[in-house]
């Protein structure tokens, strides 16, 4: 018997595909193929999801369906086609309206839907947290697809290949910037410390997930509770681990957003500003770039002298800009954290950041 998986529109609309119509009407490629990879690996327990489909022209629009999922002998594994109770979106998350736990409670519910899903608008493979029911890990599994539009249907086998995994990743890392800002007095802005790593420095990633203490972002779990949805803590740290005033942290400016903006119940506590979200993932918009901000103080609590050595004259950190003459007249700074993580596992999380040359408990 053909089994075929689907996602329901409340999960298409957090999809994305836009593919321009070819001017050929009634073609279906026999080249269509699943973009990336040729295996995907499923984190048994965790969340992923692939590229889209190249459609190599075909004629749009195309309906895909998960057809089979065959084990390595051939057979159809039946752990892909059974249904799992998830919690999930039923109508799209404001951050600007949806401002309590109730008003975002209202808008999840409950879906019967199996571990392993197709976007049938786009082609992209999708396992979410209900994977946890999969067994076997280390097994590879072979996917075909069928597609469906003008011109008819096409079985698509191994559309992708599956290989299973206890490899959980309880939240991603993709890019993170610690900055320090001088100001002057007519509000003008320079970066001077600019340490950025970028989606491409693979070494210095792992390292803040092996938490090496060779970066200055930490990231870690502080308590498995809540089990439902987390709470995130962000802390601002000096050169000695002292902790900056939690209630001047803050979004960086208007037209950009943080990760305040996409929680709630915030609380300032002496060590860090708390919030909290009752799902995961989290952020919801899982491409949000923060910015965040510390409060904005005068020299007597940065070294100047030393942060113009290490970093112009020794190159211990990247710098953006020139430092700038004594005619800019900078008098004021402020600390700077732009980052991208998601967090797939619930519990509560601790984003620290330690911003070198600064020293609250001195005076200089």
């Amino acid at each position: 018997m053909k089994k075929v998986l689907f996602i329901t529109a409340a999960l298409v609309m957090f999809m994305t595909s836009c593919y321009k119509v070819p001017s050929e009407k009634g073609f279906l490629s026999d080249f269509l193929s699943l973009k990336g990879a040729d295996t995907i690996e499923v984190s048994i327990g965790g969340k992923g999801y692939s590229d889209v489909a190249w459609l190599d022209g075909s004629t749009q629009p195309c309906e895909f369906s998960i057809e089979n999922v065959r084990d390595a002998n051939g057979n159809t594994s039946d752990q892909f086609f059974q249904t799992y109770l998830y919690r999930t979106w039923k109508s799209p998350y404001n951050w600007a309206t949806d401002t309590t736990i109730d008003l975002i409670n209202a808008k999840l519910g409950e879906f019967d839907w199996p571990a392993l899903m197709i976007n049938p608008v786009n082609g992209q493979i999708q396992y979410i947290e209900s994977s946890s029911n999969l067994k076997d890990p280390g097994d590879v599994y072979h996917v075909d697809v069928k597609v469906k539009n003008p011109s008819g249907e096409k079985i698509y086998e191994d559309y992708t290949i599956l290989k299973l995994t206890t490899d959980i990743q309880p939240y991603k890392f993709y890019r993170g910037t610690v900055a320090i800002i001088l100001l002057n007095a007519g509000g003008e802005q320079t970066f001077t410390l600019y340490d950025y790593i970028s989606e491409a420095d693979l070494d210095r990633i792992q390292s803040i997930y092996d938490r090496t203490g060779e970066e200055l972002i930490d990231i870690y779990k502080e308590s498995d509770e809540p089990n439902t949805g987390v709470k995130i803590k962000i802390q601002y740290l000096d050169s000695e681990g002292s902790i900056f005033d939690s209630e001047d942290y803050a979004t960086y400016s208007e037209g950009t957003r943080s990760y305040f903006d996409y929680a709630v119940n915030r609380q300032n506590l002496p060590d860090g500003a708390m919030i909290e979200f009752p799902t995961t993932p989290w952020p919801a918009d899982q491409g949000l770039l923060s910015y965040l901000k510390g409060g904005t103080a005068d020299f007597t609590v940065l070294d100047t002298a030393a942060l113009h050595t290490g970093v112009y004259a020794n190159g211990e950190y990247p710098s953006l800009n020139a430092w700038p003459v004594d005619s800019w007249g900078a008098s004021k700074w402020y600390i700077r954290l732009r980052s991208r993580i998601v967090f797939y596992e619930p519990g509560t999380w601790v984003i620290s950041c330690k911003f070198p040359y600064t020293h609250l408990d001195h005076t200089f």
